[in-house]
């Protein structure tokens, strides 16, 4: 069985855990929770996990720690991420957080570059405000509520919960950077060929989970409801799978294009260098046997 470290379940994953649990099958992934980027770094490069499901930026820097550089997105399984920079009630425009405290997992890398552009965009400078490292986003929106930060990055459902205690939706990343993209499986290429076959395994079984929540959606809401999310949440997580499991090359230059702004390293990296497009096309030379 794979073993895989993400912040939530992802709804594709969810989706075929509950299909194979109908065929009476054995589950292919065991999921942890995990309250950073950094511990997702450090369970992949240890080989304590397998994969994580974690956001694509996340490679460009993992790849330039010490440690083993060879972090590969092998499938992206959302095509956006449904965050929106949420801030503390009486804060109703980016600007004015020109001298807050933003809390972010990483500092350097994950969606803390969608963040920094924002702030960017509204004319705020990069020492116009400070980053304080304050974990996943479960973490982050307990921090915010009880008052250590001005403002973050939140997801579904904690975007609902923090609106109905008073605090603002500042910004949509989706809107605001039509193709950033959303969550990626991420592994070492270095274990590829250890993992080939269950990952082939797996991947198979959320691409046959993705085709079924595109044909029939409000099912595939249904199913997710029905493992514990709220309906409006579930059917916002079905809306956001793509059309594929590739990862998408405009998301990833809008990502190297966001640190070329930002004047961060990792504006150079191109979609072959952080993207191992093998366990697809080997999907795709099964499906044709089949």
């Amino acid at each position: 069985m794979l073993k895989a470290i993400w912040f939530v379940p992802p709804a594709l994953a969810t989706l075929a855990a509950q299909a194979a649990a109908a065929k009476g099958q054995t589950p292919l992934v065991q999921g942890v929770a995990t309250s950073s980027s950094d511990e997702q770094f450090e369970a992949l490069r240890d080989g304590r996990q397998d994969l994580a499901i974690t956001a694509m930026d996340n490679v460009i820097m993992w790849n330039r720690r010490a440690g083993p550089a060879d972090f590969r997105i092998v499938a992206q399984l959302e095509t956006t991420t449904g965050l929106k920079l949420v801030a503390r009630p009486g804060l109703t425009r980016v600007s004015a957080l020109a001298g807050g405290k933003l809390l972010v997992d990483s500092a350097v890398n994950g969606f803390v570059v969608a963040l920094r552009t924002m702030l960017a965009d509204a004319g705020i400078a990069a020492d116009g405000y400070t980053l304080v490292e304050a974990g996943g986003v479960r973490e982050r929106f307990e921090r915010l509520i009880g008052g250590e930060g001005n403002a973050t990055l939140l997801g579904p459902p904690f975007i609902g919960l923090a609106n109905e205690q008073g605090f603002n939706a500042l910004v949509e990343a989706d809107r605001a950077y039509p193709g950033f993209p959303g969550q990626g499986v991420v592994v070492r290429a270095g274990r590829l060929a250890q993992l080939h076959d269950p990952l082939v395994e797996w991947l198979t079984a959320l691409e046959a989970a993705r085709s079924r929540a595109k044909q029939d959606p409000a099912q595939a809401a249904r199913t997710l409801a029905d493992a514990g999310l709220a309906h409006q949440v579930a059917a916002a997580m079905v809306v956001a799978l793509g059309g594929t499991l590739e990862p998408s090359p405009v998301g990833i230059r809008i990502l190297t294009e966001q640190r070329r702004a930002l004047g961060l390293p990792g504006e150079d990296d191109t979609y072959d260098k952080l993207v191992d497009l093998s366990l697809l096309n080997a999907i795709g030379a099964r499906a044709v046997v089949i």
